[in-house]
């Protein structure tokens, strides 16, 4: 067990986040709560079925017309020139197919996503093909919403910016925690490590005003 993140080790890809994690972490800075993305689906997420069904069968339906049609064209066909027409229809199924495995994708993300919160920043370590790594300090975390579900579970989203956009509209960016076991855990720590923000940087404003006389 590693002293500065008290992570425990487990299997190879959560051990390569943990190195990750100890090589991110600044010489002053130490973990005050950590999860790991659960790998459970939500039934709500199979709501894209809706659309993704009906989609992908159409794409598949018309890439199969289409190859009937040019198959049975015979020696006077439209060459291979013409096969490129239910070609088209391919990248359509792609999409399809994609869509009809988002749902699954937290049971692929189980173990190669660790959720951080340290006691300068939140931070998100993912492994897929490359290590990813988000951050965000905890001057910048503002609003914090919690979805949680009976067994303590959830998800955690982090209003971290502000702003307008070029047409001058409200926007506010977000950073996302979750799902994870103990999503209550996980806002405690980030209320903790904002308030003591604040209070440092108030802090620091009251030592360099000038004294009154």
């Amino acid at each position: 067990m590693s002293e500065k993140t008290g992570l425990s080790q487990d299997n190879p890809i959560m051990s390569r986040l943990r190195l990750a994690l100890e090589r991110e972490l600044r010489a002053s800075e130490t973990v005050v709560w950590h999860g790991w993305q659960l790998g459970r689906l939500e039934p709500l997420s199979f709501g894209i079925y809706i659309f993704a069904i009906p989609w992908t069968a159409f794409s598949v339906m018309w890439t199969v017309l289409a190859t009937g049609a040019i198959a049975i064209s015979g020696d006077d066909g439209p060459g291979w020139i013409g096969w490129a027409f239910p070609l088209f229809g391919l990248p359509f199924i792609a999409i399809g197919l994609a869509m009809m495995a988002r749902p699954f994708v937290p049971l692929f993300q189980k173990g190669r996503v660790l959720y951080v919160v340290t006691n300068e920043r939140a931070m998100k370590l993912s492994m897929g093909r490359e290590l990813a790594v988000e951050t965000v300090p905890a001057d910048r975390i503002g609003l914090i919403q919690r979805f949680e579900k009976r067994d303590g579970s959830g998800r955690l989203q982090l209003a971290v910016k502000i702003g307008r956009d070029s047409d001058g509209d409200r926007q506010t960016d977000y950073f996302a925690i979750g799902n994870v076991a103990d999503v209550m855990g996980a806002q405690d720590a980030l209320n903790r490590i904002s308030v003591s923000t604040t209070a440092t940087s108030a802090m620091a404003k009251g030592q360099a005003s000038p004294l009154n006389s």
